[in-house]
């Protein structure tokens, strides 16, 4: 009796162990009825930022019902003409959070009381937090339905699982086994980099990259897979994912770099905090995506990027001298194990005869101090740990025929900046007139200025920005502009369940709107990519039948403001 009392505690232990052990594939519901199409992956490269979640397709259209992926309660709801758009967050037991991201609506439950809070407030844009008992959500519950809405590229549903306390996105696909993916990582390319001043890689004070090619169940890079370098170097590699049946471009999941049998670098992303996404562009050779679109990893780490996925603790980078042979391995596989390898070799050469030339036309910023300079006519101001590394900083300024004003070159497109710097730029007499509708311009590489924005400060206008470039000021005096979409005849809206507009500002951009029917404030969408307004008539509780006035009101950011009347019959 005691041994089969200790067989049964054993089983039962046993048993917690396996279900310990399990992945949690099977604890939530699906967040679509359809057969999932991923689009975007956990942790794929984006501008600025790592993926936080799964985009699922929806077959180019919109209103497919949305699931809530188990028992919780709704703990935050935001609705935005940008980013995630109509998004909702539910809280689960066992310390998840689920997202659900450019809705097209919200259930009628919940979007009656969003539309009530939204007239309360009166403003479409709107942020809400509940507790829990307020708006509960039970399993497979229907919580909205998919759609296009906020800065969304096309219909698509945003799914995301966080971490509740930490708030942490970790990747969906720990929750789902349903999304097949047979492909190994494809590697396109690797880089070589000089990393110290007497570097060099064949013979030359210059990186090199190198397009790879498959063989022999790996990948090499094209041509030579030995390399002849001197100095410190760095290396990365250009690699993205496939899944099986699509050719949508996803991110990996961990990148290991070994050199003569020895891990040293290891990239991991299962979790990662919003706070840190943005040492994205120290991950990245950044200059080598804004000049050729290539996105490149790295495998070494500059000193201020203080991401939390590297899983090695040195910021590893080759020191080759004359003689050496160091054979390098980097092992890259994607959330599903499906294993790539790139392997090449790097022998030392001799040292460059010649010291490396300073360009003293530069200016040395360290990256861990902070940096101010008046010169000029610019005023220049820079946090410390506003660059990932020390940068040499060009500071130029010229005239140019067409613009109103000086044009200040500063810095270079291809140093990321991760904090914002602040620009104070002189004003000449002859625009001081213009007062409040004055703005910083940024200039294009093709020429077009665009704005920065600024306020007025005495004689300066000042503005914080997070890009190095080409700067002047410009003169906003043109107000936004507004008219009716694709309107019916005699604008008799009786067979129709929607009234559009089309709002649009050519340089400062919209900063508010306003509408009124029958001087009532009414709730009109904005859809900020399309330029679009967009007034549901069922929507409005006020709203009967026959003559009404429609009233708006646009502002853009430079103050100038629109209104305009339109008549319509309901």
């Amino acid at each position: 009796m005691k041994q089969f009392a200790l067989l049964l505690v054993w089983v039962l232990a046993v048993q917690q162990i396996i279900v310990a052990q399990k992945t949690d594939t099977e604890r939530f519901v699906k967040p679509m009825k359809i057969k999932p199409s991923v689009s975007g992956s956990f942790g794929e490269l984006r501008s600025n930022h790592f993926h936080s979640g799964l985009d699922l397709t929806t077959n180019r259209k919109t209103g497919y019902r949305i699931y809530a992926s188990d028992k919780g309660y709704v703990s935050r709801i935001k609705v935005s003409p940008y980013g995630y758009g109509k998004a909702i967050y539910i809280d689960h037991d066992g310390g998840y959070t689920t997202v659900y991201a450019h809705l097209e609506r919200y259930s009628e439950r919940i979007d009656s009381l969003i539309r009530a809070k939204q007239y309360e407030q009166k403003s479409f844009a709107i942020e809400l937090f509940f507790k829990s008992g307020e708006i509960d959500i039970e399993r497979g519950e229907v919580i909205g339905y998919s759609g296009n809405s906020g800065s969304s590229g096309g219909p698509h549903l945003h799914y995301e699982v966080r971490d509740k306390a930490s708030q942490k996105p970790m990747n969906p696909l720990f929750f789902r086994d349903d999304i097949m993916d047979d492909v190994r990582p494809q590697v396109q390319g690797m880089k070589l980099y000089c990393l110290s001043d007497d570097a060099t890689i064949g013979g030359k004070r210059k990186d090199h990259y190198s397009s790879t090619v498959f063989y022999d169940r790996a990948f090499h890079p094209k041509g030579s897979t030995i390399f002849k370098a001197h100095g410190k170097i760095g290396v990365g590699v250009q690699v993205l994912d496939y899944l099986s049946d699509s050719w949508r471009k996803c991110g990996i999941s961990t990148i290991d770099l070994y050199v003569n049998d020895s891990l040293v670098y290891a990239f991991k992303i299962d979790k990662f905090s919003f706070a840190e996404t943005r040492y994205i562009n120290s991950h990245i050779d950044y200059a080598e995506k804004v000049k050729s679109g290539k996105v490149i990893q790295k495998s070494f780490v500059d000193p201020n990027n203080r991401l939390s996925l590297y899983k090695t603790k040195n910021a590893y980078c080759a020191d080759i001298k004359p003689g050496d042979k160091k054979i390098f391995k980097y092992v890259i596989e994607d959330f599903s194990k499906n294993r790539s390898v790139l392997a090449f070799t790097i022998n030392g050469e001799a040292p460059p005869t010649q010291a490396k030339a300073k360009d003293n036309s530069l200016i040395s910023v360290k990256y861990n101090e902070t940096f101010a300079i008046d010169t000029l006519g610019l005023q220049l101001e820079i946090s410390a740990k506003t660059f990932y590394t020390d940068i040499n900083m060009l500071i130029h300024k010229e005239e140019r025929e067409g613009m109103i004003a000086p044009v200040y070159i500063i810095g270079d497109k291809h140093i990321p900046l991760h904090r914002s710097m602040t620009i104070s730029l002189p004003i000449p007499d002859s625009l001081l007139k213009y007062d409040d509708k004055l703005l910083v311009a940024g200039i294009s590489s093709n020429s077009k200025t665009y704005s920065v924005g600024g306020k007025l400060k005495d004689d300066r206008l000042s503005v914080s920005t997070r890009g190095f470039g080409r700067f002047t000021l410009a003169v906003d005096t043109i107000a936004p502009s507004i008219k009716l979409r694709k309107a019916p005849e005699n604008n008799h809206y009786g067979g129709r369940q929607t009234i559009q507009l089309i709002i649009n500002d050519t340089f400062s951009g919209i900063k508010s709107y306003e509408c009124l029917i029958d001087d009532q404030w009414a709730l009109f969408e904005y859809d900020a990519k399309n330029y679009r307004l967009t007034g549901t008539f069922k929507h409005m509780p006020f709203l009967s039948k026959g003559k009404h006035n429609l009233k708006v009101m646009v502002e853009d950011n430079a103050g100038n403001k629109s209104i305009k009347e339109f008549n319509f019959i309901k």
